[in-house]
C-alpha cells in the first residue's frame, strides 16, 4: 500500500486508533487463538494473531490492564500471515460463547 492509499485509509476510519499492547484471544468455532493488540479503537482492532483462512467472525477477548476481560463479537475484515484486522460488533457477557 502506497503513502496516498494509507492516507485514504486513515480518513475512512470513523474512530481514531490508539497504539496499545493488550493480551487477547480469538475464539472461532470453539478453537482459541492467542493474540495481542497492536492498536485498538472503539470500532475495531489490529491484532498480532494467526487465524485459519476461512475465519470471518470471531469472539475477541481482551485482558485489560485492570485484569478485567472484555469480550466482543467481531468481523474479520482482513488477514495477513501474522496479523488480523477486526471490526467490533456486540459486546458479550463473560460467559457467552461464539
Amino acid at each position: 500500500m502506497g503513502p496516498s492509499q494509507l492516507d485514504h485509509a486513515e480518513h475512512r476510519r470513523r474512530h481514531s486508533r490508539r497504539a496499545i499492547r493488550l493480551p487477547a484471544q480469538l475464539i472461532w468455532h470453539g478453537q482459541q487463538f492467542s493474540a495481542e493488540t497492536e492498536n485498538i479503537s472503539p470500532g475495531g482492532a489490529l491484532l498480532n494473531a494467526q487465524l485459519p483462512e476461512g475465519a470471518s467472525e470471531v469472539v475477541a477477548e481482551f485482558i485489560l490492564r485492570t485484569g478485567r476481560a472484555v469480550r466482543v463479537r467481531a468481523k474479520v475484515r482482513w488477514q495477513r500471515p501474522s496479523q488480523v484486522g477486526v471490526e467490533f460488533g456486540a459486546f458479550l457477557a463473560p460467559f457467552e460463547e461464539a
